[in-house]
């Protein structure tokens, strides 16, 4: 396994929230998105009660992936129902979904991918050496660098996170990028808790975006490797936040499992 082909220097640049109570509206000021009020609610199917990954697919429409089956489906958001689906596997435990060029590649737990055009049947495994005792849960793409990155929930270190990365042009599989719990901890971020569920690059300003179901939270690094912002999720809006992306325009989409009701998907316009 080839290692440290990308750099990124950990800086702890946070940018905090200040003023007695408006810590809530000043977050969502610095993330650039006002999380606190959604522009639209869409409901899922029962099939996507436990949705545990979200990608752009086209205009108007979202790829969605569910923890059993291995089935990507495609989501209309005018429609607001599921138009298409597309088997990849058999059952499993399966947590990202990404739409690069032509292919839909998807991630298992254990940080296997599968790579497959939309409704094929031709479908490749990816086995990338992920250690035994890692969970792997959100899986996104960095268009700059040309990389899928996967994004630890569970590592063997409790005390920093890490983002493996994929290569697409040279097939090479790396640990791209750790971030160490001290830096974690400068942004008011506990390592331990911090269980990143879903991972995002923003389209304009090349951001990485970490979703953390565990303690609803969603946090923000720069390029420089510079934890930005973070935000908490209201329990009451984000029931359990798993999956994340967003469209060419910045447009942002939250997807949420059910926990026992039905699963959805919250969009966030951009602020100015």
């Amino acid at each position: 396994m080839k290692k440290n082909l990308l750099v990124f220097p950990v800086l702890a640049g946070l940018l905090t929230a200040c003023g007695g109570g408006s810590e809530k509206k000043e977050e969502s000021l610095t993330l650039g998105y006002n999380l606190s009020q959604p522009v639209k609610r869409y409901a899922l199917p029962p099939d996507l009660e436990e949705i545990s990954g979200l990608s752009y697919f086209k205009e108007n429409q979202l790829l969605c992936v569910q923890d059993e089956k291995a089935v990507a489906y495609v989501f209309d958001l005018q429609k607001e129902q599921v138009t298409d689906s597309s088997v990849f596997g058999g059952y499993g435990d399966y947590e990202g979904v990404e739409l690069v060029g032509e292919d839909i590649f998807a991630l298992k737990s254990n940080g296997d991918l599968f790579r497959f055009k939309p409704f094929s049947k031709e479908i490749a495994r990816i086995p990338t050496g992920v250690p035994g005792k890692i969970e792997v849960e959100g899986l996104g793409y960095d268009p700059q660098t040309k990389r899928l990155l996967l994004a630890v929930k569970e590592g063997i270190r409790k005390d920093q996170k890490v983002v493996y990365m994929y290569d697409l042009a040279t097939k090479v599989f790396w640990n791209g990028l750790t971030i160490k719990g001290d830096v974690l901890k400068q942004a008011g971020v506990d390592a331990a808790k911090f269980r990143p569920s879903g991972i995002a690059v923003h389209p304009k300003t090349g951001d990485f975006y970490f979703l953390s179901a565990n303690e609803r939270l969603l946090l923000v690094m720069n390029r420089k490797g510079a934890i930005t912002a973070k935000a908490t999720l209201d329990s009451k809006l984000f029931r359990q936040p798993e999956g994340i992306c967003f469209a060419p325009d910045g447009t942002l989409y939250i997807a949420s499992e059910g926990d026992g009701q039905a699963g959805y998907i919250l969009s966030f316009a951009k602020q100015p």
